[in-house]
Parts: C-alpha cells; structure tokens; sequence
C-alpha cells in the first residue's frame, strides 16, 4: 500500500513539474506554448457505470450498473498534448461468489451474491487531441476527439465506511468534446479502468474493470484557454559578398539608376491611368443620376409649338416608346390637312457620348419619324424632309433627345 502511495504521489508531482516547465510563449510549428497559467480546465460529469467481473453475467441487468461522478482539473500544453487529473467513481454494484462485507441477502441460482460498495479512483491522464494532429489546430472546431490513458490509485469502502484494498489502477478512454464558446464545452467520455481483484474482497480473480459514460461540462480556466499562432523568422545566414572591382559596381549602380528610372516612369503611368478612371466613374455617375431622373420624370406627350410637333426619345435611344408612338397617328392627321411641306429635325445631346454616335443618333431619330408617318400613318413622302442636329441642351437635357416636324 505504501508503495502505491508513493507511485501516486509521484505521478502528480511529475505532471506538476511538466506543467511549470512549459515557459512562456515558445513557438512549436504554427503555434505558440503558453505560460504555466494558460489553458487550465475544470470538468464535472456524472453518468452510470458497471462492474466486469467473470460474474458478469449471473443476476438482473440492472444489478451490474450503478450511477457513476467525475471531477477533474488538467491543462493543455500544446493543441495536441494535455494532462489531467480526475477523481471519479461513487458506487459499483455486481455480483460475487464469495461472501465479504460488501455482498447482501442470498445466494442466486447461480451461487452468486449482490454486490455493492463506495468506490473512486485519483488517477492522472495523458490527452492527446487527435483532430489538432490530423486535421491542423482550429480553435472555433464543433467537435473534439481526445482518447486517454493515465494511472493513479483505486480504492473501496467497507461498511463501516473506512477506506480499505487501495490498489493500482490503470484507465484508458475516449472524451467527444463539443465546444459551446470559447470557455464551455460538453463531454461525452467513455472510459474503463483495470485493477486487483482485491479490490471487492475476492482475491480468487486477477483483475477487474469498472466501465463507466459520463456526460458533463468542461471550463477553460487561465488567462489564455486557446493557443495563438506562432509567426517564426527564419533564420537566415549572413555570407560576406566577394570583393568586386569598380567597374562592376559602375555597372551595378547604373543598371539600378536605369531600373529606379523605369519604375518611377511605369508608376507616373499607373497614377495617370488611376486619375482618368476615376474620372470616368464620376462621369458615368453623372450618367446615371441623369438617366434615374429621366426615369422619375413623367412622360410627356407630343407637344404643338407654334404648329411645330415634338415627340421625345429616352436617352441613347433611336425608337420611340408607345406613348410617343402614339402620338404620330395625330401628328400625321395635323400634317395631312396642313397642305405644306414639313421637315422632320432629329435631336440628340452634344453633352453625352463622342459627336459621331450623337450624329448618327440624331440622324436614326429623324428617320425613325420619317418611316412611321409614312409607311405607318399613310403621309407623302413628297412633303417630307429630314435634317438632324447635335446641339447643347439650354435646360433640361430631356428637352434635346427629340424629334421635330416643323
């Protein structure tokens, strides 16, 4: 027992020692170790576990299992490798062949009695993360893998509740880990621990193996509890450069002049090239507030000034709409009984667009009219004309997209 003891003692006096040896922030791969402070943990569970034994199959189902508690604190030093100590246990419950102080009534058909006795196990773990190994270091990952092994000290009570058959335990296990928040996730850990026989009273067997699944909480305790990334220099060495006569270094110095030059010059371009396109955005911009207003705007019929006609087009377009359309069946009446010649002026903005599309525009509106009052509405070709303009709007620049028949 002794010697149990101190073996005990001497696995948390070594995860202790591990832990102050950490140091602070030293880069391992693409992360940095924290100092002895950061990334602690707490965890509680509680869950069932049950009792093999080779009588585990003798007596109900039900009597092999009993309710199972985990306390532990531990820490990680590295996204992949951590320690932990846990307390856990609380009661088993099993059958035994032989009678002892912690067996009750009488023997089943299979000379077995019920079992039960006040059991926990203090034993350290070694965690190793298997998806920041595999799968690289994410602090914001859903879901965690952590199997375990560790040892430490096993022990049960009599009925008199005095600690008695303390035995060396080791544990094995798996924690699924779903993270919540930076500070809390939820366990699922499964785990199975393997002692002495002794430890229930009956020395006949070798070993035994409490199993137990708890669900719980952990908390990241600490003044760090996620591992920041590491940003090493590379070390470069320093070769001291051949001597090199003048003349070389005339060359050198004016092949970098001759590249300064060309740099400056190619960056003056990139500036100039900047400007014009920002000019042009502030065009387009104008552009396009113009054309939103005329959108706004509300449609305006053909207009008779002084026995002049007009109907309008929407900016860059050479056809009317079918409300201006519509309006050459009464235009073509007026121009039909007029009995004169009339000229069809097509309009387009000098403000907007390059002169040659603006005339060819002006020109397409001119004709557009000369085709619908003709073709259309039955008006002779023989008092028609067209001209077209390219002009600069006094006012509204809606008033220049037109057609005139005067």
């Amino acid at each position: 027992m002794k010697k149990t003891i101190l073996t005990s003692l001497l696995v948390g006096f070594s995860l202790l020692s591990i832990a102050q040896n950490a140091g602070e922030l030293k880069p391992t791969k693409n992360y940095q170790v924290g100092s002895f402070n950061d990334n602690w943990f707490i965890s509680a569970g509680v869950g069932v576990q049950t009792y093999v034994s080779e009588n585990y199959f003798s007596g109900s189902l039900l009597g092999h299992f009993s309710p199972a508690v985990d306390l532990s604190i531990g820490k990680w030093f590295t996204p992949v490798m951590g320690v932990r100590a846990q307390l856990s246990g609380f009661n088993l419950r099993g059958y035994n062949s032989l009678v002892s102080n912690y067996v009750s009534g009488v023997a089943n058909e299979d000379g077995n009695y019920e079992m039960g006795f006040g059991y926990f196990n203090i034993h350290g773990d070694f965690l190793f993360n298997l998806h920041s190994q595999f799968h690289r270091y994410d602090p914001n990952r859903c879901y965690e893998l952590i199997p375990f092994v560790g040892f430490g000290l096993a022990t049960s009570f009599d009925i008199s509740e005095k600690i008695v058959n303390p035995e060396f335990a080791a544990s094995a296990g798996l924690i699924n880990q779903f993270r919540i928040n930076e500070r809390l996730d939820i366990d699922l850990e499964l785990k199975a621990t393997v002692i002495k026989s002794i430890i229930d009273g009956n020395s006949a067997k070798y070993i035994n193996i409490p199993m137990s699944a708890t669900v719980g909480v952990t908390y990241k305790i600490g003044k760090e509890n996620e591992f920041k990334y590491a940003s090493v220099e590379p070390i470069i060495p320093v070769v001291e450069a051949p001597a090199v006569d003048n003349s070389a270094n005339q060359a050198l110095q004016n092949q970098n002049n001759q590249l300064s030059k060309s740099l400056a010059e190619q960056q003056k371009k990139n500036n100039d090239l900047a400007n014009s396109l920002n000019q042009e955005k502030q065009r387009a911009n104008q552009l396009n507030s113009e054309l939103d207003a005329l959108k706004k705007a509300p449609k305006v019929e053909a207009v008779n000034v002084n026995g002049n006609f007009r109907v309008f087009y929407t900016i860059g377009k050479t056809t009317l709409d079918e409300f201006n359309s519509a309006n050459l069946e009464y235009i073509a009446d007026m121009v039909k009984k007029s009995n004169r010649k009339f000229v069809i002026k097509g309009y387009a903005d000098k403000t907007t667009g390059k002169l040659s599309v603006n005339q060819k525009i002006a020109n397409k509106r001119a004709q557009n009219v000369y085709n619908l009052l003709t073709e259309k509405y039955g008006v002779s070709k023989d008092i028609l004309s067209i001209e077209s303009y390219v002009i600069n709007p006094t006012g509204n620049p809606g008033m220049v997209r037109m057609a005139e028949i005067k």
